[in-house]
């Protein structure tokens, strides 16, 4: 965009703190003195900590745990806050040739002032991967290691972009052992938790339980 002189007068950003992989946080700090455009580093009134375990919910509930397909209240928050104050200026959204299907999101649609760039130009995914590496960014390999980069914690990564976690990451790995341990603490401690909030992933499988899995997997491996 900004090689096609195309108009920005403000990029933000939506800074995950303590979830956010720290190469991430590298990155962007990396390409704001790249582009020479302060980026604008957004957080919410709450840090992702205290709502996964400690905020009370409008339904009495503490904590909002781990998100669900049914609730992902960190999506929302994030995207209230980065749309806070957007009301006819052009909003460009990064989403590639690979993602048409999610424009059949109605109220997307509707949103007239939402560009999408990257879909015009028809660059996938992997286009804009490369075009990233051809300019000197690369993550610190993140992208090695996992085929999307969100929250570490996230729930909604692959299998393997979980193995990897385990095995490359092992700090942040220990970080989600905890997060599990706390959840399951809050549910025996009386605390009015909902269900589905306590394990990691929808189908009710904890942190825990991934970690058996994995550990089996790698035993099995040096036998063979």
């Amino acid at each position: 965009m900004i090689e096609l002189n195309m108009p920005i007068n403000e990029i933000r950003y939506f800074d995950c703190g303590s979830w956010e992989f720290p190469q991430m946080q590298k990155h962007i700090d990396k390409v704001e003195k790249f582009i020479k455009i302060p980026i604008n580093r957004m957080k919410y009134k709450y840090t992702l900590d205290y709502l996964f375990s400690e905020k009370k919910t409008k339904n009495g509930y503490i904590g909002y745990g781990f998100p669900t397909m049914v609730y992902r209240w960190c999506t929302g928050k994030k995207r209230d806050t980065l749309n806070k104050g957007i009301k006819n200026n052009i909003f460009y959204i990064g989403y590639t040739i690979d993602e048409l299907s999610r424009l059949n999101n109605l109220s997307m649609l509707k949103r007239t002032n939402k560009k999408f760039p990257l879909i015009d130009w028809g660059w996938s995914e992997k286009d804009c991967l490369d075009y990233c590496y051809s300019q000197g960014f690369n993550w610190d390999g993140l992208y090695n290691y996992f085929k999307r980069v969100s929250c570490w914690c996230c729930p909604f990564q692959s299998l393997n972009g979980l193995r990897n976690l385990r095995k490359y990451f092992p700090e942040l790995w220990k970080r989600l052992l905890e997060m599990q341990k706390l959840r399951i603490s809050q549910k025996y401690d009386n605390y009015k938790t909902s269900d589905m909030s306590i394990s990691f992933r929808m189908d009710g499988t904890t942190a825990f339980d991934l970690d058996k899995r994995f550990e089996l997997e790698e035993k099995q491996e040096e036998l063979f």
